[in-house]
């Protein structure tokens, strides 16, 4: 059986798209040494990894996402690749669902 442990950090952000609260969450992803962040209503369409790197530390590199629509919803799935293989395997209005896989 394996014995590792690691953290999730779930929150509802309310919009991801001010420079504020991107160091807030980068400050509490650091605070809180997860492994996968989970953010609902991040209020933004789109994705991609430069956006990411603004908010987030270097070792959360991959990601899956639900866009928002108009001002309201929007889910970001991140996980770091040293500790989980995996990838998006659904979505739904208001889910992600992922496969990973411990290293």
């Amino acid at each position: 059986m394996d014995n590792r442990s690691w953290n999730i950090l779930c929150w509802n952000i309310r919009g991801i798209n001010a420079i504020s609260k991107c160091d807030a969450v980068r400050n509490k992803i650091e605070e809180s040494s997860c492994s996968i962040v989970c953010l609902q209503e991040t209020k933004r369409e789109f994705f991609d990894i430069s956006f990411i790197r603004n908010f987030t530390p270097r070792r959360f590199d991959n990601f899956d996402y639900i866009p928002s629509v108009g001002a309201s919803g929007g889910l970001l799935v991140l996980w770091s690749s040293s500790v989980f293989s995996g990838c998006g395997v659904g979505k739904k209005d208001v889910s992600v669902s992922l496969w990973l896989l411990l290293q």
